[in-house]
């Protein structure tokens, strides 16, 4: 509580010591507590005197109070000392948002300088991709038309796996099993070119359907997997859903590994 002596003397000269003590404690109760209590029993305890004496000293000392017992200099310094809080709290608020969002701005930019060194260091640990001939270029923008007809399409997805290491006779091996059937066999290209061995992808393929072209029941299908037509002719449903098939619950890729549900 801000205390002004000369203001405080001038103010209560004509007090007793007894009469000072008492509206001091009167003073530092209402500022601690923002006020104080109508009642003469609870003042004469706040006031540390009997309630006989209070009631004594009460008409000198209720002449600094107002009606209500509310003292009008200790609500201004009340007001005022919560203006300067509350204005220091912002300011604070302020502060600690701005040092905060200054923190995360640097971790940030940190974050992002080791993502970014990160990327070079991963970019150049990959191998370059190799510049396309023209005519590679063509054949490659020649598979995207709609109007590109299946076996034009197979021809472009020969040369690029063979661009990919496999070689151009396993290709036409494939398409030799399929009995011509382009369509199959550039389902089956595609899913080579998307996986991550494309040879060995093709490779499995292949042997699937010769083992199926050696040993196939009647009736068997030459354009699907061989474990497709053991699972048909054993009776169980084995259904083609988008690139895979659909078999007691699970989905199977064309070499018959489960890839999902």
């Amino acid at each position: 509580m801000p205390f002004y002596p000369g203001d405080y003397l001038a103010d209560t000269v004509h007090l007793s010591a007894l009469e000072h003590g008492v509206y001091l404690m009167l003073n530092l109760h209402y500022w601690r507590h923002e006020g104080l209590p109508p009642e003469d029993a609870k003042l004469a305890r706040i006031s540390r005197v009997p309630l006989d004496q209070w009631m004594e000293i009460r008409p000198t000392l209720a002449e600094f109070f107002e009606p209500g017992w509310r003292h009008k200099r200790i609500e201004a310094e009340l007001t005022t000392t919560k203006e300067k809080y509350q204005k220091r709290a912002a300011a604070g608020r302020q502060g600690g948002l701005a040092s905060g969002q200054a923190k995360q701005k640097q971790t940030n930019a940190q974050a992002m300088l080791q993502h970014e060194a990160s990327n070079g260091k991963a970019q150049l640990n990959q191998p370059q991709p190799q510049p396309q001939s023209h005519k590679e270029k063509s054949q490659s923008e020649a598979r995207t038309p709609a109007d590109v007809s299946d076996e034009e399409r197979f021809w472009a997805c020969l040369n690029g796996l063979v661009a990919k290491g496999v070689s151009r006779a396993r290709c036409m091996q494939l398409l030799e099993l399929q009995s011509g059937d382009f369509m199959e066999a550039n389902r089956v290209l595609d899913l080579a070119e998307q996986a991550q061995n494309s040879g060995a992808y093709l490779g499995k393929v292949i042997r699937n359907l010769q083992q199926s072209s050696r040993a196939s029941p009647p009736g068997a299908n030459p354009h699907v997997p061989a474990w497709v037509n053991e699972k048909r002719a054993a009776g169980i449903a084995v259904d083609r859903e988008g690139k895979h098939w659909r078999c007691q619950g699970y989905l199977l890729n064309d070499t018959g590994d489960e890839v999902g549900f």
